[in-house]
């Protein structure tokens, strides 16, 4: 049995949006930088932090560094 999705943090709701924008799935995020969906779940809902994979999910998202550490830091 699967345990109810949790919150997304802004980080995760920022990533999100930016898949949504891009016609992308999170599988398909997950595989470009080189990690599991699972994991990339933990990242988005800030049960771990993914700091080593953060500068290749902008990459690959084309997001704003600046954009994102406003994000991290609100």
């Amino acid at each position: 049995m699967r345990s109810p999705n949790k919150k997304l943090i802004p980080l995760g709701q920022l990533v999100v949006k930016a898949l949504t924008d891009q016609n992308k799935t999170k599988s398909e995020l997950a595989a470009e930088i080189g990690i599991t969906p699972q994991y990339l779940s933990y990242i988005l809902n800030g049960t771990r932090p993914g700091n080593k994979y953060l500068p290749a999910i902008i990459a690959a998202l084309k997001l704003d560094p600046d954009t994102v550490a406003q994000v991290i830091a609100a």
